[in-house]
């Protein structure tokens, strides 16, 4: 792989990066400052990846360098279950789409950061954020010469378990581009009809919690070919693992040496969704 994307802590020990919500604002001198400034780049085609977030997307950047000139250049928002770019197909906040779109078109014109104006569009800060970010470790990639080598051959893989474990049968979809992984969708589906049980939920969405310190559970009917969810299951803990598995593969772009510490509970989940990803993965390289 390419050197884990420039070492992050490197990268965020000269980017400060501010992780805000979206809202209008102008670029502090400080922040103009957080602009990194290199030499000559070196030729060659450079990507960074920035880890998936709690909402279950993520920015990627790729360039290009020729001659010593950037000539190519994208930055994208990924959703991780899908592996699909943000659009107005599946994302409803129009203005953080404006500013992927406005970024991109100014940097490929002007090639450098400090010439970019961040405010053209409003909106979206968080964005902006990531973007001055990810071009940031591009060009530290490209002055150092840390060439991106593709692991993986685009595009989607499947692999399914030989056979239903509690009438769910598990699957996996695996979504590569430009060489890695950028999506995974991770599913269990109902065999057959069944009964089962879910949580219940108050009106903020927190689940009401018994006499016995548990959640409360009410049946339910499952048919076959449901989509395991929490409108149908009550473990809910398999579904933090689902999520934690996700992004732990898509920032690490595989399954090897992945530190597990974190993804605790539903062990039988985590175990079965790995073991796709990896026979999944077998036919992409």
């Amino acid at each position: 792989m390419f050197r884990r994307l420039v070492p992050f802590i490197l990268a965020m020990a000269l980017i400060m990066v501010i992780f805000t919500g979206c809202g209008e604002r102008s670029m502090t001198e400080d922040e103009q400052d957080d602009i990194v400034e290199v030499d000559e780049l070196q030729d060659g085609k450079y990507l960074v990846k920035i880890p998936v977030s709690e909402q279950g997307n993520y920015p990627m950047a790729h360039m290009e360098v020729d001659n010593g000139e950037i000539v190519s250049f994208k930055y994208s928002e990924i959703l991780a279950d899908s592996g699909e770019e943000k659009s107005e197909d599946n994302y409803e906040y129009q203005d953080g789409l404006d500013v992927i779109a406005d970024l991109n078109e100014q940097f490929n014109q002007k090639k450098t950061l400090a010439e970019v104006d961040f405010d053209a569009v409003s909106g979206a800060t968080s964005t902006k954020e990531e973007f001055k970010n990810a071009v940031n470790q591009l060009l530290l990639m490209a002055s150092n010469g840390e060439v991106y080598e593709p692991r993986y051959i685009d595009g989607e893989y499947r692999a399914q378990a030989e056979e239903p474990n509690n009438d769910w049968l598990a699957e996996v979809l695996i979504v590569i581009r430009e060489g890695q992984i950028v999506g995974i969708d991770y599913s269990e589906i109902a065999v057959k009809d069944r009964t089962s049980s879910k949580v219940v939920f108050d009106n903020d969405n927190r689940a009401v919690i018994g006499a016995d310190d548990k959640p409360k559970t009410e049946p339910v009917e499952v048919k076959e070919g449901d989509k395991k969810s929490i409108e149908n299951y009550a473990h809910l803990d398999a579904f933090d693992v689902m999520k934690g598995v996700q992004r732990l593969v898509i920032d690490n772009n595989g399954v090897d040496d992945l530190n597990l510490d974190a993804i605790t509970g539903a062990t039988g989940t985590r175990e079965t969704m790995l073991e796709l990803i990896e026979k999944a993965l077998e036919g992409a390289v």
